[in-house]
């Protein structure tokens, strides 16, 4: 061999080497991001799936990946939702790792608050630690999800007072309300959606599991039907703010109002033209409430007074609307009479009307005259029957008198024949 060619193989082969150890360092370095590395590994959720108001823990695990321990390491948690509590510090400091593949093991104790809503919680994480002159730093996330139960309260009873309602009547409706779900209601309300006048909201607040409260209702059946109320229940349960709808059926029966006109009084019966008339009307409650505040207003053409305050009415009571006028026409008169009074949810009306009579002045003297002869008839008619009913009496005497003395009889008979003769 050529003693030059020798140290030349000698050379390239040592080239050779040292280009490959250079390759292998620079791609040892890519893996592990340089001397120093440090990551972060989520090693346990316990339990996997967190329910409300429960505990859980979260196991971290620090794990060194570089040729150097490493140093100045701080794991901080930089973010949490709002309904997800940690016990321990949120920031952890390490001065350093004893040896370049030390490990650190941290385990959070957590737990979710009672009204936790349900579905994914991301919690952030941050990783800082010194790398010679630099300082790197590594963000991670892990997803928390809370499980919830579905809240289902629902109507369970209907009950109505009266139990039969009839048309004028102020009704209370009561709905029993039970949560039939598996997690607890709140913030439940109420509505129904009739179209009389009242109450039509009411709140109840909470419900617990199986938990049962009543909803309650007033309103005023002014009109009869059968009528299909919707009934909407708003609530909120694990996973927010709920609005169920149902139905219910409301019968409300044909019937007049309590008010009415009882009797008419008019004097003078039959007035004349100029007559003061006080014409007297007498108001009945024939319902199963008191009446407050009963006004009686007469639209009639008189100079005079219109309206008479009867005040309060108990249920079978009735109390007299008194009005005078100056009857100042002759004539036949129907007088609109209104009945005003006010229940629970305002003022109500009842309307009826009343006939009255206005004779002219100067028909005075023929109408005593025609009473006058009314009486005479009467009269007679007494004085015949009681002629007649004496003269029967006598008949009668007579006839009983002959029957029981026959001898008497028979002499009388002879007495009269020798007279005869």
């Amino acid at each position: 061999m050529n003693p030059n060619v020798k140290p030349l193989c000698l050379l390239l082969l040592v080239l050779a080497v040292a280009i490959t150890g250079t390759t292998t360092a620079s791609a040892d370095d890519s893996f592990t991001g340089g001397i120093i590395c440090l990551n972060a590994e989520i090693k346990e959720l316990s339990p996997s799936s967190v329910g409300i108001d429960e505990e859980f823990t979260l196991a971290i695990d620090l794990e060194s990946c570089g040729s150097e321990a490493p140093k100045d390491i701080t794991f901080e948690i930089i973010s949490i939702p709002p309904d997800i509590i940690v016990t321990e510090d949120l920031v952890t400091r390490i001065a350093e790792f004893s040896y370049p593949s030390s490990e650190r093991n941290l385990i959070y104790h957590m737990r979710t608050t009672p009204d936790a809503n349900p579905g994914p919680h991301i919690i952030k994480m941050k990783l800082t630690y010194a790398n010679k002159e630099l300082e790197t730093t590594k963000y991670y996330e892990v997803d928390v999800r809370v499980t919830g139960e579905d809240a289902e309260p629902r109507i369970s009873s209907v009950t109505t007072n009266p139990e039969y309602i009839y048309e004028g009547d102020t009704v209370d409706l009561t709905l029993g309300i039970e949560n039939y779900g598996e997690a607890i209601a709140k913030s439940v309300s109420v509505s129904v959606d009739h179209d009389f006048k009242g109450i039509k909201n009411s709140t109840i607040g909470t419900l617990g599991l199986n938990g049962s409260q009543t909803a309650l209702f007033k309103f005023k059946a002014d009109s009869a039907g059968e009528f299909n109320i919707p009934v909407i229940i708003g609530y909120e349960d694990d996973f927010g703010m709920q609005q169920d709808e149902y139905d219910i059926t409301i019968t409300v029966l044909d019937k007049k109002g309590s008010l009415h006109l009882a009797s008419v009084k008019v004097d003078p019966v039959i007035p004349s033209v100029d007559d003061t008339v006080e014409l007297t009307m007498r108001i009945e409650n024939s319902g199963d409430r008191r009446i407050n505040s009963i006004r009686v207003y007469a639209d009639h053409p008189f100079m005079g007074l219109k309206e008479s305050f009867i005040g309060t009415l108990d249920p079978n009571e009735d109390g007299p609307a008194v009005i005078t006028f100056i009857a100042d026409e002759a004539g036949e008169y129907e007088i609109p009479v209104t009945i005003t009074y006010i229940d629970d949810f305002g003022e109500e009306q009842v309307e009826t009307k009343v006939s009255i009579i206005v004779m002219e002045s100067n028909s005075g003297a023929g109408t005593i005259l025609l009473v006058l002869l009314v009486l005479a008839v009467i009269g007679g008619l007494v004085y015949y029957n009681y002629r007649m009913k004496k003269s029967k009496d006598e008949i009668i005497k007579q006839l009983m008198e002959g029957s029981n003395n026959p001898a008497g009889k028979k002499l009388e008979e002879e007495t009269e024949i020798e007279d005869e003769e």
